[in-house]
């Protein structure tokens, strides 16, 4: 691991969080829906912050729940500054991810795939403004395994500080 693990009672802040929603399938007269845009808050380019999703007004009366996130940054360009994705996982039923760097003066977008138990998938594109009043900030070091894996804050970890790791090499998770 290359930085100290964050705090095992690590929430994910209620001001950062859109609820995770889809849009009806409407077709009336040949007129659609349009697509939902999610936008997170803006932030600096040095800020390393949680955004986070919240399922429950999507997953509604179904019974099922989140089973894994994964999350992108299909508007980085390869600069050392871009932004990008420390770690996501599912914190206490939400998606979560953490996110640094950002080019100044931008809007990025942050691609969302969740999965849940019962099988349903969604991909959600998020919007991330980058403020344009702070210099461009290289992403933070997070935690990681030695194959480069990122451990969230909700990995489970040994007395020792060692993380929990299963069959697919991905740290066990406390969600």
């Amino acid at each position: 691991m290359t930085a100290p693990l964050p705090s095992p009672g690590f929430r994910p802040a209620p001001a950062r969080m859109l609820p995770l929603t889809v849009p009806p399938g409407l077709r009336l007269r040949g007129l659609e829906a349009e697509r939902l845009r999610l936008a997170w808050a803006p932030k600096a380019s040095g800020d390393a912050l949680d955004f986070s999703l919240s399922p429950h007004l999507w997953l509604h009366g179904t019974g099922d729940y989140l089973a894994s996130v994964t999350a992108s940054v299909p508007t980085a360009t390869g600069a050392e500054t871009d932004l990008t994705v420390l770690w996501s996982t599912l914190i206490h039923g939400a998606v979560c991810v953490f996110l640094g760097g950002g080019a100044p003066g931008t809007v990025q977008e942050v691609l969302v795939c969740v999965t849940t138990q019962q099988g349903r998938s969604l991909v959600q594109p998020v919007s991330v403004a980058i403020l344009p009043t702070t210099p461009a900030a290289i992403p933070p070091s997070v935690p990681h395994l030695a194959d480069g894996t990122p451990v969230p804050p909700n990995a489970m970890a040994l007395p020792d500080g060692s993380i929990l790791i299963g069959p697919s090499g991905q740290p066990y998770l406390i969600a």
